[in-house]
């Protein structure tokens, strides 16, 4: 697991693996209270309010969890109160600036300096995501606007 704290209102997680076990909604949710009960003991963070929590899920590469905080709780600030959305099968892109990295591989695409592949072109994700940054999207053209390399 891999903690991104992007301000005090915002943490992106990226679970490398398949995430839920269970589609039912309580299970669900008590395996991102786990996920909270984490956040609090090893990274010191102090969580109270209400939280929206979004999921991208990718069977090659695994779940990637949006946590943001909308509201404070007036009378109990220490509560948590979790609202999920799940998002299956979402498109997963690996960015770097490496081309070497790619140059043997199909579908990569370039824009600003970078370059993009959906990870489902990648043979071997260990050894690359040292050398970049995963990009996800709900938009199926995300990379119709890059410039297609090869």
């Amino acid at each position: 697991m891999r903690v991104k704290i992007l301000d005090n209102e915002k943490i992106v997680l990226y679970l490398y693996n398949y995430f839920f076990k269970s589609k039912e909604k309580e299970n669900i949710t008590r395996e991102i209270k786990k996920i909270f009960i984490r956040l609090i003991k090893y990274y010191n963070l102090n969580i109270g309010g209400i939280y929206e929590v979004l999921a991208f899920e990718n069977l090659r590469y695994g779940t990637i969890l949006e946590i943001e905080k909308k509201e404070e709780l007036l009378f109990n600030p220490d509560l948590i109160d979790i609202k999920v959305k799940i998002n299956h099968d979402v498109n997963f892109y690996f960015k770097t600036k490496e081309f070497s990295i790619l140059e043997n591989l199909k579908n990569i695409y370039y824009d600003n300096d970078f370059y993009y592949i959906n990870i489902e072109g990648l043979e071997n994700t260990d050894k690359v995501f040292e050398y970049g940054v995963i990009e996800y999207s709900l938009d199926i053209d995300y990379l119709n606007k890059k410039i297609f390399v090869r």
